[in-house]
């Protein structure tokens, strides 16, 4: 990968108002899909083997993995972060998150029958969900500011403070609408968020309109509707043997967990595309073509592949284990000589739910939203310079969403 020494120049800034240009280039993302199962093999077993301390140095050999392979115009991006970093992030995570639970767990306990359970409530409902919140959006700075391309680094400006509010009043008014501004309300938080990312000297900027997103969401609003009208309306008749509710409650389960999940991913392909093309950093644009049809197709197989495995360790189980288990159950004690063999068979399924979650989900996820995706005067790629000051060093995070398209 090409990674030049850029330093902070004088010169005046060149990220003004877009302009056609006889030079302008554009060029998609690509995505390299290197050889991955023994990395994912080696990072659960030793997960498993120190019970869940080395999952921040997986996770961070799977994001070294995921943004070198993510190129753009022949050079990959950069993952500088360390597991020790996202080691340490947990544990002030912990060190804040701990205090609050045991504050309210003592305040349901010694706080009286009325008050104890308002205050717990409080803490558990209003104060949680701020906390967390607030670390999401440091834990997307620290993801930035450890992400590079060409040398130069990405940062992220702004507050988890501000952040939070937002989401509070934009929340407030999606509640009192019914959800209907739920469009205007991801608007706003990632207008946030774009506006304070930066890319060396280059601000990002934010021109997408939520209303065209509103006949995805308006589809998905009233299907929701009608499955909670069908199960809360027809519930209690069914339970008292009537076929039409029965039968009423049984589409409100298929309409549940068949067209619900497919509107869902709609609306989230609308709004990556819808989001993609708004962002700016001053003249680059982005466009992304990326389609309902091939993100459901990855949920399906990833859903039949879970089915599969299921079966297949299900089998492997009942006809390998089925008889010591029952031998178990009228002697305790083989128990004892079973466990090895248990603990065997568990971090092998767990082995195989990793291979499977990453190589037939995330992986094919990851790769279709890149290479969804058209980057627009790569031209002015070489107008941005690293800017001078910015702190290297830091800790991790304790909250991270993993890939969040459509999912």
């Amino acid at each position: 990968m090409h990674v030049p020494t850029i330093q902070r120049t004088a010169e005046p800034s060149p990220w003004g108002p877009a302009q056609s240009s006889p030079g302008e280039q554009s060029d998609s993302l690509d995505a390299v899909t290197a050889p991955l199962a023994g990395q994912v093999v080696a990072g659960t077993l030793l997960t498993v083997i120190t019970l869940g301390i080395y999952r921040f140095w997986y996770k961070t050999a799977l994001r070294r993995y995921y943004w070198r392979n993510t190129r753009l115009a022949g050079d990959g991006f950069e993952y500088t972060g360390t597991g020790r970093e996202l080691f340490v992030g947990f544990l002030i995570a912990l060190a804040i998150v701990v205090p609050i639970y045991l504050a309210g767990t003592l305040v349901s306990l010694f706080g009286g029958q009325v008050l104890g359970p308002t205050l717990a409530g409080i803490l558990g409902v209003l104060i949680m969900p701020a906390v967390v919140q607030i670390l999401s959006y440091r834990a997307r700075r620290y993801r930035l500011t450890r992400t590079r391309y060409r040398g130069v680094q990405f940062h992220q400006s702004g507050s988890g403070t501000a952040y939070l509010l937002r989401t509070i009043g934009w929340l407030v008014l999606t509640m009192v609408t019914l959800g209907i501004a739920f469009p205007f309300f991801r608007r706003a938080l990632e207008r946030y968020k774009i506006e304070n990312t930066w890319f060396g000297s280059a601000q990002g900027s934010f021109e997408s309109e939520a209303r065209p997103l509103l006949g995805a969401w308006m589809a998905l609003w009233v299907m929701a509707l009608v499955v909670i009208v069908l199960f809360g309306g027809l519930a209690r008749t069914a339970d008292e043997g009537d076929i039409g509710a029965i039968f009423g409650v049984l589409l409100a389960l298929i309409l549940a967990f068949t067209v619900l999940p497919f509107l869902w991913i709609r609306y989230r392909v609308h709004e990556f595309r819808t989001f993609t093309a708004g962002t700016r950093f001053g003249v680059i644009t982005f466009a992304s073509t990326l389609t309902t049809g091939a993100v459901t197709w990855i949920w399906i197989r990833y859903y039949l592949a879970l089915f599969g495995l299921m079966l297949a360790f299900g089998g492997l189980m009942a006809v390998t284990g089925g008889l010591p288990v029952l031998a178990a159950v009228a002697n305790p004690l083989v128990l004892l000589g079973l466990a090895p063999v248990l603990l065997i068979a568990a971090a092998g399924f767990l082995v195989a739910l990793a291979l499977v979650t990453e190589l037939v989900f995330r992986r094919p996820l990851w790769a279709l939203r890149v290479r969804s995706v058209t980057v627009n005067r790569l031209d002015a790629l070489d107008a941005v310079v690293q800017q001078a000051g910015l702190n290297a060093t830091g800790i991790g995070e304790a909250f991270d969403t993993g890939f969040d398209v459509a999912g």
